[in-house]
C-alpha cells in the first residue's frame, strides 16, 4: 500500500518533477543533513552533491520504504514539539530527486556540510578516557571535568548560553550517542569516579558506570549534544549558570566493533549581554521501573508547577526499551468552563512515537513556552519488552528492571525552564 501511494504520488508530479526538486535541497538539509554530514551520527556522508550521487541508488531504496529518515521530534510554528515524519509529499520529491544524476546535480548543487564552525571556544575534558568494549550494547558511563572559564568578562564568567561538541570527528568522540552535563560544585561525583578501579588490563578506566545525576540535580541541568545536535543552545535571553568546582559528563556510548577509546571533548558557548534568565531543571524519573518479558507498558509520571515557568528545552533520557515519549501541560479547569469536575486542557510540549536511543536528541524550543503556577507537567512514557522491539537486546526477552543500559532501563524526563519574570 504504502509503495503504491508513492507511485501514484510519483506519476502525478512527474510531468513536474524538474520543479519539484527544486524544494528537494531544503527537504534533505532539515531532515537528513543533521546525521549525514562530516560530523552527523550515520556511518554514510551525503554532504556534498558527489557523494550523494554516488550513493543516490541506496538512498532512493531507504527513502521509498521509509527506513529512513527516522521520526524525531521537531518545532511546529508555534515552537511546539510535535513529532514531524517526512510528509508523503516530502518524500516524493526526495525521491524525484533522486531519479537521475542530472536531477541530483540541480537539487543538490549546494549541499554542503552542516557541521559547524572550528572556533576559538575554550574546550574542556575529563583528565581521563575510557576503554569501550568492541560489543555488548549501549553502555552509559560518567566523566567528570573541572570547571573552566568561557568569558574573560570576570562579570559573566559563570554564564553561558550553550554548550556544544569541540570536534565530533575525533576518533574519542565517534561512539558517544549522547552526553549530559551537570554542575559537581563539591565534587561529589569525582569522588565516586575515584573509587572505580575495576578496568580490564590495558584498558583506560576514566569516568564510572553510573548515571551523572548530582542529588537532585540530574544530568542534563546544564544541557545536552548529540551526535544529530552536536549542538545546544539557549533561546535569546537564557542562560545556563556554571559554578566553581566540577561538571559531570554522561554519555551514552555504542560499541563500534572493536575495542576503541572514549573521552568526550566539549565547548561552552558564550552568553550574549541580554542573555540573563538563568536556566533551573525539573527531573522527573521512571522510579522503581519493572518491565515483564513479552509485554508493553506505559509509565505516567506528574509534576506540579509551583510557579509561572518559561520552559525552554525538554531532554529525554532511555535505553533500549523506552519507544514513545509524550510530554503534556495540564491545567484543570473549573467546572462552569469545562462542565464537569475533572476536566483538563491539555497542550503538548514534546511528542516523539518512535523513540530510538540512537537517535536521541535534546528538544529545545524555537520559542519558549509559559506553563501557570498550577498547572502540571505529565511525561507519559511507553515501553516496550516484546521481541517486536528492534531495540531489544535479549533474546527471548527477560524481565527488567530499573538500571543502566544495555539490559535494564533508567528513563527520565527533564525539564530546562526558567522562572517567569513576574514570578516570586
Amino acid at each position: 500500500m504504502l509503495h503504491r501511494a508513492f507511485a501514484i504520488l510519483l506519476a502525478v508530479n512527474a510531468a513536474s518533477a524538474a520543479t519539484a526538486v527544486d524544494d528537494a535541497a531544503a527537504i534533505f538539509t532539515r531532515q537528513c543533513l543533521p546525521c549525514h554530514d562530516a560530523r552527523g551520527s550515520a556511518p554514510l556522508r551525503l554532504d556534498s552533491v558527489e557523494r550523494i550521487a554516488r550513493n543516490r541508488t541506496l538512498a532512493r531504496m531507504l527513502i521509498e520504504d521509509a527506513t529512513m529518515p527516522p521520526s524525531i521530534a521537531l518545532p511546529d510554528a508555534n515552537g511546539l514539539l510535535v513529532d514531524r515524519r517526512l510528509s508523503m509529499a516530502d518524500r516524493a520529491t526526495l525521491l524525484n530527486a533522486l531519479s537521475s544524476s542530472a536531477f541530483v546535480n540541480r537539487a543538490f548543487a549546494g549541499i554542503t556540510s552542516g557541521a559547524p564552525a572550528d572556533s576559538t571556544e575554550p574546550t574542556f575534558a575529563p583528565p581521563h578516557g575510557w576503554t569501550l568494549p568492541a560489543a555488548g550494547g549501549a553502555r552509559v558511563r560518567t566523566f567528570i571535568a573541572a570547571t573552566i572559564n568561557p568569558n574573560p568578562n570576570p562579570n559573566t564568567a559563570t554564564r553561558v548560553r550553550g554548550v556544544r561538541f569541540a570536534d565530533l570527528g575525533a576518533r574519542e568522540q565517534r561512539p558517544i550517542q549522547m552526553a549530559f552535563l551537570a554542575a559537581d560544585p563539591r565534587g561529589i561525583l569525582r569522588r565516586l569516579e575515584e573509587a572505580d578501579d575495576g578496568a580490564e588490563d590495558g584498558a583506560e578506566n576514566g569516568g564510572f558506570e553510573a548515571m551523572g545525576n548530582v542529588g537532585p540535580v540530574p544530568s542534563g541541568a546544564l544541557g545536552a549534544v548529540s551526535r544529530v545536535r552536536p549542538s545546544f543552545e539557549l533561546p535569546d535571553g537564557f542562560c545556563f549558570e556554571i559554578p566553581v568546582g566540577f561538571i559531570a559528563i554522561e554519555t551514552l556510548c555504542e560499541p563500534i566493533g572493536r575495542r576503541t577509546r572514549v573521552l568526550p571533548q566539549l565547548a561552552w558557548i558564550p552568553a550574549r549581554e541580554g542573555d540573563t534568565r538563568v536556566v533551573k531543571a525539573i527531573a522527573m524519573p521512571a522510579k522503581a521501573l519493572r518491565l515483564s518479558a513479552n509485554s508493553c507498558s506505559t509509565i505516567e509520571i506528574v509534576h506540579p508547577v509551583a510557579v509561572d515557568m518559561d520552559v525552554v528545552a525538554v531532554l529525554v533520557k532511555g535505553g533500549a526499551f523506552l519507544r514513545s515519549v509524550d510530554v503534556e501541560i495540564e491545567v484543570e479547569l473549573k467546572v462552569s468552563d469545562a462542565g464537569k469536575a475533572g476536566a483538563a486542557l491539555r497542550t503538548r510540549l514534546l511528542g516523539v512515537p518512535d523513540y530510538r536511543m540512537a537517535f536521541a536528541e535534546p528538544w529545545i524550543f524555537t520559542r519558549p513556552q509559559r506553563v501557570a503556577a498550577g498547572a502540571t507537567i505529565v511525561a507519559r512514557l511507553g515501553f516496550d519488552n516484546t521481541a517486536d522491539n528492534p531495540q531489544q537486546p535479549s533474546s527471548p526477552p527477560q524481565d527488567v528492571e530499573s538500571g543502566l543500559p544495555p539490559l535494564s532501563e533508567d528513563a527520565m524526563v527533564v525539564v530546562l525552564y526558567a522562572p517567569a519574570r513576574n514570578s516570586r
